[in-house]
């Protein structure tokens, strides 16, 4: 696991590193993810499990508002709104499917219809200013609403916005409510990254682009060792030359040198290397966070704050995530703040409120996930430390971790937040036996795209190099024409239906009259069997094979190949029948 309190040498050279004793324990129980793993405690009900809300039997009309983008900047002139108005049987407000309109004649008799329309205004609470005059179809998503900055003075606190709806007959009412941040242009020379709160990608305007516009970033890289790269200059440029995107400098103890850290950013402004800043150790002290905020705020190559490091494994105080992302919006409201959860399900609601974007970081190589080998104990829902906190020991388990928060994140009544995967780039020792393989390496970065994660991290660089440069491939990949405008233009249809290929993992994106699609083979074993993939549009050719095999053809409108590699991973693009 990653940077917490060494627990006694004989644990330390195991390469364990756990938490001291959580909030949630019996006295003198060490815990991760609330669970007792040492062989001399019992096992206790950790607490802390995700509520689902119960579904309720009448339909309601959920409403919500939010920007299109977490940020605005002054030079931008206008924004718009994304509203949503599903039917709904676990939030929103009373529902009945009738409207009423008046007959001609001026005879003024009601004839009911289906309520199918709502009519909203979209305004500035304190002010009152009208923004958006219009109209949404029920039961939709992801509807657009432009409007002006005309009126709107940019500043650092971010306006209240309410939304008010009503049926067309005027007998059934809505309401919703968001904030914007419309920013002062940065004239300090620090960037500004802004999230789309509609399909999750992240948008920087910095010194690359002269503070003119935007520009995408699909992050891909390390959390690399801060030592390791403050060694040598070399050792920066040549992480750079390999294709990474992103980097997250680990302080090896609670700060950084920050003579050094100064002169290796000032290098990374200069290759645009956009950096992660990580407080792993010091974001539950928010003077030190403060400090640390209002020393870097202005840097070009700041892509966000990276706060708690697994806090919930840890058992961090409840509110500690929230406290320190506090603390930053109110110095800085440029960038999003970050954090992982290593959990499968312990307290996610209150850790994961402490963020703008949350990390999944689950490590399935080379465990075993039924029993602790550093302890030789069981694990289960109750007890124990397997290294990976209630998985199978399997690929999958990193595509299932990200279904498992955009689950949580779906039944909550709050928006959701962009998710990434931090994948296993170590091991040999303590849970983990052996460092993944190329093609395992590659096949968990498959399964993060095809399952939505919006970027990619890896712990540990320095990796092997099969590793380093699979992570260097793809990222270039990932952040060139064609694939950035798939990702970054629409959300992946995930678990498309496979013949012949049991472990095949399948995701497509549609954009205009192309689809990409995602092909990620769970299974070790080649098989020679004709596999067919059934995409949600009938597809009339293959245009390109930008990644993977080649091999690809279409029969029937559905994607066929004779045969599939072990581990095999694909990205193509395919021209879809309009």
């Amino acid at each position: 696991m990653k940077g917490f309190t060494v627990l006694p040498t004989a644990l330390a050279a195991l390469g364990i590193f756990r938490s001291a004793f959580a909030f949630n324990a019996p006295p003198g129980v060490l815990t991760w993810c609330g669970k007792a793993y040492e062989p001399t405690n019992a096992s206790f009900n950790p607490g802390g499990q995700f509520n689902y809300p119960k579904p309720q039997s009448a339909a309601l009309l959920y409403v919500t508002v939010e920007p299109r983008y977490s940020i605005f900047l002054e030079s931008d002139g206008g924004g718009s709104f994304i509203v949503n108005a599903p039917i709904s049987y676990i939030f929103g407000q009373s529902f009945n499917n009738v409207t009423y309109t008046n007959t001609d004649g001026g005879k003024r008799t009601l004839v009911p219809g289906p309520f199918t329309t709502l009519a909203i205004d979209i305004m500035v609470e304190d002010t009152g200013m009208l923004l958006v005059s219009d109209f949404v179809d029920v039961n939709s998503t992801g509807s657009l609403f432009s409007f002006s900055f005309s009126g709107l003075k940019a500043r650092d606190k971010p306006y209240s916005i309410s939304l008010y709806g009503t049926s067309l007959d005027g007998y059934q009412s809505y309401s919703a409510t968001t904030e914007i941040y419309i920013l002062p242009d940065r004239t300090d020379g620090g960037s500004a990254v802004k999230i789309d709160n509609l399909y999750g990608g992240l948008w920087v305007q910095n010194k690359k682009n002269n503070w003119s516009g935007w520009y995408a970033v699909y992050p891909s890289g390390f959390y690399t060792d801060a030592n390791y790269i403050f060694q040598s200059p070399d050792n920066l440029y040549a992480y750079q030359d390999a294709g990474m995107t992103s980097i997250n400098l680990v302080p090896d103890d609670t700060t950084f040198d920050y003579t050094t850290l100064d002169q290796y950013w000032d290098m990374m402004d200069e290759i645009n290397l956009l950096n992660l800043y990580d407080m792993r150790y010091t974001y539950t002290n928010t003077t030190s966070v403060t400090e640390q905020v209002n020393m870097f705020k202005n840097r070009t190559t700041l892509l966000m704050w990276y706060t708690g490091d697994e806090p919930d494994g840890a058992g961090d105080a409840l509110n500690s995530t929230k406290l320190a992302y506090k603390a930053i919006k109110a110095i800085d409201p440029y960038h999003p703040v970050s954090l992982v959860l290593n959990c499968a399900n312990f307290y996610f609601k209150d850790y994961a409120a402490g963020a703008d974007i949350l990390f999944e970081d689950a490590y399935p190589v080379g465990i075993n996930a039924t029993w602790s080998k550093p302890f030789d104990t069981p694990c289960n829902a109750t007890y124990g430390d397997c290294g990976c906190d209630e998985c199978v020991g399997e690929l999958e388990d990193v595509s299932n971790r990200l279904d498992t928060f955009a689950a949580y994140q779906a039944a909550l009544e709050t928006p959701s937040k962009p998710l990434w995967s931090v994948l296993q780039g170590f091991g040999g020792d303590g849970y983990w036996n052996t460092v993944p393989s190329e093609a395992e390496f590659l096949a968990m970065i498959m399964l993060s795209i095809n399952h939505n994660a919006k970027g990619l991290s890896s712990w540990w660089y320095p990796s092997s190099a099969p590793i380093q440069t699979i992570m260097g491939t793809i990222g270039k990949i990932l952040q060139a024409s064609p694939v950035i405008d798939f990702v970054y233009g629409t959300n992946p249809v995930s678990k498309l239906a496979v013949k012949n290929g049991p472990l095949l993992d399948v995701a497509s994106w549609t954009v205009g009259s192309q689809m990409m699609v995602g092909i990620a083979n769970g299974n070790v074993v080649a098989t020679n069997q004709e596999v067919t993939i059934t995409l949600p549009a009938t597809v009339t050719s293959v245009n390109t094979t930008v990644y993977g095999n080649a091999n690809w053809a279409v029969s029937d409108g559905k994607l066929q190949k004779k045969g599939l590699d072990g581990l095999e991973a694909d990205i193509l693009i395919v021209n879809i029948a309009s």
